[in-house]
């Protein structure tokens, strides 16, 4: 493979990793999660948390204190920059992050954009992370009204693998 299309297929696949993670945190799709990361890999999150943690302890932390409150979330990926050295990149990625929680009865809303500096090693030929920081640039919150039937769509649409059966749908209908 050429030195150029090789560059295009992994920044393709840095990509595919840092989509996994975040559809991994939205669907609350542990394993999907869990695919993104290299054993012993570390979160950080500057300015809300006093320590990294292992990729692991964070998906606990999402899955126990969070999941009490938060009903769905849905991350934008914006622009990606990778440098890619051999096995090992670097990237740079704006993200756009909102989350729904409800307690109480009611629910508010938190958009909050930022950056995903990510530190990835190819390993066994596919990439992974091994430091993923979250810097978060702001945390809008409003507050809103909690219509049972939107709860309850979204409810249902979690833990739900959207890609099973994808192969066997080749064609139209």
């Amino acid at each position: 493979m050429s030195p150029a299309w090789q560059a295009l297929r992994d920044r393709a696949e840095l990509q595919d990793c840092l989509t996994r993670y975040a559809q991994g945190v939205d669907q609350r799709s542990w394993s999907l999660y869990d695919s993104a990361f290299h054993a012993g890999a570390q979160v950080e999150v500057p300015g809300y948390m006093d320590t990294g943690l292992g990729f692991v302890a964070f998906r606990e932390m999402l899955a126990g204190t969070f999941d009490e409150l938060r009903l769905s979330g849905q991350h934008l990926l914006g622009n990606m920059h990778a440098k890619i050295h051999g096995d090992r990149a670097r990237a740079v990625t704006e993200f756009l992050a909102t989350t729904l929680e409800e307690a109480g009865g009611s629910a508010s809303r938190e958009v909050t954009p930022g950056l995903y500096i990510d530190d990835f090693r190819r390993q066994d030929g596919e990439w992974r992370i091994v430091r993923h920081v979250i810097v978060r640039k702001a945390a809008d919150n409003a507050a809103l009204p909690l219509v049972s039937p939107v709860a309850d769509a979204v409810r249902a649409t979690l833990r739900t693998d959207w890609l099973a059966g994808a192969a066997s749908h080749s064609g139209h209908s």
